[in-house]
């Protein structure tokens, strides 16, 4: 038995030039050949019935490298491939695979691998095993085209679509009101919105609109009620502040139009209607260098409002700046030539600029207009 363990380490004494220590190996499910290298009259064996066994020189032993049961042949496995040290054969723990499993290892001896031989060998010169005929599948039944009649063939759902909702009793009221205006019918709209309001006092907009033919009919102090009352509705309604603002300045009541004014810009800092009407608000106060920024913002946001460009040369003009005043006064009358006033201010800057003929010009200009 100690001859044959020895003939063991041997014959892995040559295994392990297909495997360096420490190198990364793939276990794949192959096979190695290994050659015997004893002698025949070296082999004892010990039952008479093996003396008619081929010698192990002469016989190719197959093994296996590893038991590869429950191993996925391509595992990858982190080590040497083999153990190839002095250590008992019982069990090599040599092996880390990626997994923690680990495989205990049968020690190999040259007696089993010789019948491992033997039975490979007469495995090979079976003859293959007939493999019984399967019964033959059924034939495959011809598909049959289905043929769909339109006169038949089931018609999708419609869905039923709901009614319109009934219009809005106070928005055809209002609709009838704002057409009368439009159309020139002063008298008939006054009276439509005051119908309107009477059924429904919440409607905003009906009452704004009221405010504003009160005042061009030259009713003052009726359109302001009307826009004090819609604002108890809704305080912070910048349109009804601002119409507010500008029918309290038309009145002369500065102080009261530049608060509704600038309560608007503090939340729409780009507002057109409240930036003109504060500018126009600060001129009629005076202020002429305070007016001179709204107006040219509006200018910025409004280059064709004439009356903008109008008061900003007014306010340039009583700042000194006659050549920006010039070109204010300049572009209200290329958008509006028949504003009387730009014409006026212009014959004034001309004066100014010693430039006599050119002011005799635009007064003469100015008058013409104005008498039309």
């Amino acid at each position: 038995m100690g001859r044959s363990r020895k003939r063991q380490r041997r014959g892995m004494d040559h295994l392990s030039n297909s495997a360096p220590n420490g190198v990364n190996a793939t276990l794949a499910p192959t096979y190695v050949t290994v050659h015997a290298e004893m002698a025949r009259e070296e082999t004892v064996y010990s039952d008479p019935a093996l003396e008619s066994q081929p010698s192990v020189a002469e016989a190719e032993v197959i093994a296996p490298v590893l038991p590869l049961e429950g191993l996925d042949p391509w595992a990858e496995i982190v080590g040497p491939a083999l153990a190839l040290e002095d250590a008992p054969a019982e069990a090599d723990a040599g092996f880390t695979f990626s997994h923690p499993d680990q495989l205990e290892l049968e020690p190999w001896s040259l007696e089993r691998d010789a019948a491992m031989a033997e039975a490979t060998e007469f495995e090979e010169e079976e003859p293959p095993v007939a493999v019984a005929d399967e019964p033959d599948a059924p034939e495959p039944v011809p598909a049959v085209d289905v043929v769909v009649d339109p006169a038949v063939e089931t018609a999708e759902p419609v869905l039923a679509v709901p009614p319109p909702p009934p219009p809005d009793p106070a928005e055809l009221m209002y609709a009838d009101a704002r057409a009368a205006a439009e159309d020139g019918r002063a008298t008939e709209a006054l009276r439509l919105y005051r119908e309107l309001l009477g059924q429904y006092p919440g409607h905003l907009r009906a009452r704004n609109n009221l405010a504003l033919l009160l005042d061009a009919s030259g009713d003052h102090p009726g359109a302001l009620a009307e826009l004090d009352r819609a604002l108890e509705l809704d305080p912070e309604h910048t349109t009804l502040l601002t119409n507010r603002g500008a029918l309290l300045g038309s009145l002369g009541r500065y102080a009261a139009a530049e608060r509704d004014l600038r309560r608007v810009l503090r939340v729409e800092p780009a507002n057109v209607e409240a930036l003109f009407n504060l500018g126009v608000v600060m001129t009629k106060k005076g202020l002429w260098g305070e007016a001179v920024p709204h107006l040219r913002h509006v200018t910025e946001l409004a280059a064709d409002r004439a009356p903008a460009f109008y008061y900003l040369g007014e306010a340039l003009n009583h700042v000194d700046d006659l050549l920006g005043a010039l070109a204010a006064y300049q572009r209200a009358t290329e958008l509006q030539p028949g504003n009387a006033r730009a014409l006026y201010g212009l014959g004034i800057i001309y004066d100014r600029l010693a430039r006599p003929d050119d002011a005799a010009l635009m007064y003469r200009k100015s008058r013409e207009v104005a008498r039309r």
